[in-house]
């Protein structure tokens, strides 16, 4: 579909333009309630983007024939080849035009004010760089399920008042909050996540999340501005069972294979994508990547050792590193035990 210029108005009144990237995938059953509401929207976006990865059903038309009456530009991109999930919203936010880039699932129901008061908090802290909210969780017929995404994610006040803080970085380091169809963030920081590598434990959401989070500040809206659909044929999800106590005691825990190597994987990729753009954004200088990634090698050492790894148990307690970048004496005995 033909491209237009989003609206610009006069800079002094802090108007910006908002976009939604939606990607779909066999999509129609559950399509046309997420395209109503964010028709219901009451701050409508500017423009949606779509981009369909090779549906096989009837997607693409229903995108057609609601593009047809919406009253915001919809551009439909119709991959040639499957992209999945993180690459196709990687196309679909280097496609966005808008000041604002709102991510948005093919399956969940968006509440009325999902836009505005997400726009609300960029405009009152130009310093916020992204935005995210919680969900109220439901079933394949859209009914509430008894409970949030926070909830599931178990994000209390605590962790909620910290990732606000410079402490974003470490929090999410070691647990993706940030799920993507609750956020948005200003298109600034597009550079800095595109694109996102492949070959890491992290999806597209938890990407942008962690890197945004050593330049920028995190805010949350601790409201749930959406309908989060569990259903069987979605990426990701939100069960109950995650609010209970995930660990099953420190013995059980310290006998899994440590994922190390995955682990130097993503914050090589990070330490990677920092020095590409240090010219451009501000990071965090207490954040020592070059830090962390040796006492992950030397913890991956420490795996492979067996009475051996006693010394090089000792040089990371005594550098402060166990307290600095892992859970102190936890992974300490951790290491000692496995």
């Amino acid at each position: 579909m033909g491209r237009r210029a989003l609206p610009r108005l006069d800079p002094r009144e802090r108007v910006v333009t908002v976009s939604i990237a939606m990607c779909t995938y066999n999509g129609s059953l559950f399509l046309s309630e997420q395209l109503a509401s964010l028709m219901a929207q009451e701050r409508l976006p500017d423009e949606l983007v779509v981009c369909d990865d090779c549906s096989s059903d009837n997607t693409v038309d229903i995108l057609r024939e609601f593009a047809e009456d919406a009253p915001f530009p919809v551009l439909i991109y119709e991959n040639k080849i499957r992209l999945k999930s993180t690459k196709n919203f990687e196309q679909a936010i280097a496609l966005c035009q808008g000041d604002l880039i709102l991510l948005c699932d093919q399956d969940d129901i968006w509440d009325t004010q999902k836009v505005s008061l997400t726009e609300q908090c960029f405009k009152k802290n130009e310093r916020v760089s992204l935005v995210f909210s919680d969900a109220e969780v439901v079933g394949e017929d859209g009914s509430p399920l008894g409970y949030t995404l926070w909830e599931s994610l178990r994000l209390d006040q605590d962790l909620q008042a910290r990732i606000k803080t410079s402490e974003a970085f470490e929090i999410l380091n070691f647990r993706p909050l940030v799920t993507g169809s609750t956020m948005g963030f200003r298109k600034e920081f597009r550079d800095l996540v595109l694109p996102i590598p492949g070959g890491i434990t992290l999806i597209h959401d938890g990407w942008i999340a962690l890197m945004i989070s050593l330049t920028g500040v995190l805010d949350l809206i601790d409201r749930t501005l959406m309908k989060y659909r569990q259903h069987p044929r979605q990426q990701l999800g939100a069960p109950e069972n995650n609010r209970a106590n995930p660990d099953a005691g420190f013995m059980a825990n310290a006998q899994r294979r440590n994922g190390y190597e995955t682990e130097i994987e993503k914050l090589e990729a990070v330490r990677e994508r920092v020095r590409s753009q240090g010219s451009r954004y501000n990071f965090n200088p207490k954040i020592d990547l070059d830090g962390r990634l040796k006492h992950l090698q030397q913890r991956l050492t420490i795996s492979e050792l067996r009475l051996k790894r006693i010394p090089v148990v000792f040089e990371e307690l005594v550098t402060g590193r166990y307290h600095r970048y892992s859970n102190g004496l936890y992974s300490l005995f951790k290491d000692l035990a496995q």
